[in-house]
């Protein structure tokens, strides 16, 4: 019958080839678990996969959390980064400098605003949510003119929603509204526009910019949380003692990232665009998948921001949601496996 959770003997598993879960699917395939299957795609295509029912779990993009109403918080694993990630940036040229030094005074007063924020109202972060949107809604607009074209990746759902929310914060309400009208690169088509890049290609094309934004250090400089790029997603269905097998390989493999990376490097390492050799062992150092306290504290404020500054559609459905997670937040206690 229809809004039944359902018995999940076969799990579907969506999942996505990115270097930065190398190591769980190492683990994950080492168990040899006859009964998962394992679709692979970008994050966008796994979201979709989730919210059509034709995977069961998977690291979806965590902003699917409030804007898929079906989409659960399935275990507490995800990819975080608390600091800088590598993997997902703002990659600029070298004429893009002059974008840094009109960037540079709205990056300290929003540090300022988050630290005021937070004193006012500790970790009640949609209350932190609220206070940020009234504060940046009197800051004064940049001039379109100054700002050069952005080119968002259509990879992932969370980091070009991350972007869109920290232009909102930077630039105000008329820059925000341009890009999110998809008009940017008219504002100054003759500049290479700055790139959001994710992923694999983020990490193979890093040494082609002149500088690059680092998402992840970006996020943790405004508000002092890690940012949470995926989280372990469902649509409620019982998963039949999975969530904790899934844990377990998680965690295996986020201890072994850390004191033996070496071991889950390929055959072959891959090379960037300039035939260097990724360093992968010191990737995985920065990025993991065990979401505590902090990691929770930072995904929803994350989730309250891109609510309150409409980066996201407003669902009412999703309210309940979020009420139930900020309770969570102040317990300090994450959701029984």
């Amino acid at each position: 019958m229809e809004g039944l959770k359902q018995k999940v003997d076969q799990l579907q598993i969506g999942w996505i080839p990115y270097w930065n879960l190398w190591p769980f699917k190492s683990e994950l395939l080492r168990q040899n678990y006859e009964d998962i299957v394992l679709r692979t795609g970008v994050p966008t295509a796994v979201n979709r996969w989730l919210h059509d029912g034709e995977v069961t779990l998977a690291p979806c993009s965590s902003v699917c959390l409030v804007s898929h109403s079906n989409h659960e918080m399935a275990l507490p694993l995800g990819v975080a980064a608390d600091g800088p990630v590598q993997s997902v940036y703002l990659g600029l040229q070298r004429e893009h400098l002059p974008f840094l030094e009109i960037l540079r005074p709205r990056r300290e007063r929003l540090q300022e605003l988050f630290a005021k924020a937070r004193k006012s109202f500790g970790d009640n972060e949609r209350s932190v949510a609220r206070f940020i949107e009234k504060e940046v809604a009197s800051l004064p607009d940049v001039s379109l003119a100054k700002l050069p074209p952005l080119h968002l990746s259509s990879a992932s759902a969370t980091s070009a929603c991350l972007t869109k929310l920290l232009y909102r914060l930077w630039f105000g309400t008329k820059a925000s509204q341009l890009l999110l009208g998809r008009d940017m690169t008219n504002v100054m088509h003759t500049q290479r526009p700055v790139e959001l890049l994710i992923g694999d290609e983020a990490l193979c094309r890093r040494r082609t910019f002149h500088t690059v934004l680092d998402l992840g250090s970006v996020w943790k400089e405004m508000t002092g949380l890690p940012f949470v790029f995926a989280v372990w997603q469902s649509r409620g269905s019982c998963l039949n003692g999975w969530r904790r097998k899934i844990l377990q390989v998680g965690e295996i493999a986020e201890t072994k990232m850390r004191v033996q990376p070496s071991a889950y490097l390929p055959d072959m390492i891959p090379q960037d665009e300039n035939g260097k050799n990724l360093q992968l062992a010191d990737y995985w150092k920065n990025v993991y998948y065990r979401l505590g306290p902090r990691e929770f504290k930072g995904l929803l404020m994350f989730l309250c921001l891109a609510r309150n500054l409409q980066v996201v559609p407003k669902i009412d459905s999703v309210v309940a949601k979020i009420v139930r997670w900020q309770t969570i937040s102040q317990s300090g206690a994450l959701p029984p496996i």
